[in-house]
């Protein structure tokens, strides 16, 4: 991954640039995923965080916000759902995992990219599911959190195995 690692040294409009197409493999990602039927609504493994995971290191917290943004806009205008409550759940459900995946990857002695992903799932579905309460008017959300914790575990394993295998050249990314 020698390419990523050269991101890190670009600077000016040549760092937007790499912010947008980072945010658009990672849209092109999502839109096929979307593609596809589900089990239960609104649920996606969410392949489109390999890429996340994959700059993380690289990218600032605020060029993560904006790929975040830039997938999630993208994505819901291709599908006609912008300014519904899936967009607003998963703008929410992408930010509150940039923020708390990127705190975790300054402690990489602490953490794996496994671990960032299986975090970053859990926070993710969490968040969604609480405002979804809001959204939705549930009354109580209480049923919803061991399901939200089990797929939360399935989905970010499986996302951070993808990434691992991407980076199996990298030594300090294989599960600590």
């Amino acid at each position: 991954m020698v390419f990523l690692e050269s991101i890190k040294f670009h600077s000016g409009k040549r760092r937007i640039y790499d912010v947008i197409f980072f945010a658009f493999i990672s849209s092109f990602i999502a839109a096929v995923e979307n593609m596809f039927p589900r089990p239960i609504p609104y649920f996606r493994i969410g392949f489109s965080f390999i890429v996340v995971l994959m700059v993380i290191d690289v990218f600032s917290f605020k060029e993560l916000l904006l790929l975040i943004l830039i997938k999630n806009v993208s994505v819901a205008l291709v599908f006609a759902y912008i300014l519904t409550p899936p967009f607003y759940l998963g703008l929410c459900g992408g930010i509150t995992s940039i923020i708390v995946m990127k705190l975790m990857s300054y402690f990489k002695n602490a953490f794996s990219i496994f671990g960032i992903s299986l975090i970053g799932a859990l926070i993710s579905n969490l968040s969604q599911a609480f405002l979804s309460k809001y959204l939705f008017k549930l009354p109580d959300i209480s049923f919803l959190i061991v399901p939200v914790f089990i797929l939360s575990l399935i989905t970010g394993s499986i996302v951070g195995i993808i990434t691992m295998i991407l980076f199996l050249d990298k030594k300090n990314d294989i599960i600590k």
